[in-house]
């Protein structure tokens, strides 16, 4: 049996820490919030919203029309893939833009857009 505890002074303090399951996305301006599975792409997370999203490339990351501003957590989303890097590049995307067909969400976030 794997013992994932150590004592000190009687308290019992794990190990280590499981990574979250699930993980809040905020929707701004509107201040709507939904609870995602830890890895769901940030475009499933806006429909799940029930928010309107444009794209016309399937989420291959190639129309740059589903772009979202994160304006809260940013680190909190996948690393950009080669496929989003070249968009972001050939897109000129600010800083804190990404296409949400490719990043995932790992941890709580803030997004928007221009037309919300």
């Amino acid at each position: 049996m794997l013992d994932t505890t150590q004592t000190n002074d009687s308290n019992q303090l794990p190990l280590f820490q499981l990574p979250p399951v699930a993980a809040t996305v905020t929707f701004l301006p509107s201040g709507k919030t939904i609870s995602v599975a830890v890895g769901t792409v940030l475009l499933e997370a806006i429909r799940q919203a029930k928010l309107p999203v444009a794209q016309s490339c399937g989420g291959f990351g190639i129309c740059s029309w589903c772009k979202v501003r994160v304006m809260e957590g940013e680190e909190n989303l996948s690393t950009p893939s080669q496929p989003e890097q070249r968009l972001m590049k050939r897109q000129s995307f600010k800083p804190n833009e990404r296409a949400s067909c490719q990043a995932e969400v790992l941890g709580d976030v803030a997004v928007t857009t221009t037309y919300w």
